[in-house]
């Protein structure tokens, strides 16, 4: 059940990867009301300045869900509080995203506010599974052995739905001004550039 849950866990890591939306999808014709309204050659500018503070914030915090705890069968207590301190800080990273995103102030694009909402609206979302399952395994006796594998196996099913989450980044990527600048942000790319990763080894 420690294998189980931390891989859940690590497919979290995907929602910090990809929040600098630099992926090489092609994004789909923006439509809807707009809501902000700039000229092309101002807004380009502006657009990569606000997803250089999106991705200086967010940086840092992909860092902290790089260190997946590893679980030890003869100290389920240790196990547990291994867990618990990590979701917790998984939790928090998730939130400081959030902050980030918000004080990077209004994205200065075509529809650029309702895009970065939807982000802020689904990483929210991931903050609250990821606190249901830390509270949860917060609860678990550790002092019996068919508790805590009951326990364990509550918050993997807790974290599914991370796995089962849309890609919070589809709104970035769907507007092509913001999605141009990512592509451009420095910060961005270096984001998303391969890392390695702890894995879990029990």
């Amino acid at each position: 059940m420690v294998r189980r849950l931390a891989a859940v866990a690590v497919a979290a890591v995907t929602l910090s990867f990809g929040l600098a939306g630099c992926g090489s999808d092609s994004p789909p014709t923006a439509g809807g009301t707009t809501t902000t309204t700039t000229t092309a050659g101002a807004a380009n500018g502006d657009a990569v300045a606000w997803a250089d503070k999106v991705c200086s914030a967010v940086a840092p915090e992909v860092e902290k869900f790089k260190d997946t705890p590893t679980g030890d069968p003869t100290n389920l207590q240790a196990t547990k509080d291994g867990f618990v301190t990590y979701l917790d800080g998984m939790a928090q990273a998730l939130d400081r995203m959030i902050s980030g995103i918000r004080d990077a102030g209004s994205p200065p694009v075509t529809d650029g506010d309702a895009a970065a909402k939807a982000v802020e609206n689904s990483l929210e979302t991931a903050k609250g599974t990821v606190t249901l399952a830390k509270d949860n395994l917060a609860k678990v006796d550790a002092s019996n052995p068919q508790a805590f594998q009951a326990g364990m196996a509550q918050v993997g099913q807790d974290l599914q739905g991370l796995a089962q989450m849309e890609d919070p980044t589809k709104g970035l990527r769907g507007n092509k001004e913001l999605n141009d600048a990512f592509e451009k942000s420095d910060k961005c790319k270096a984001l998303n550039e391969p890392t390695t990763s702890g894995t879990p080894t029990s």
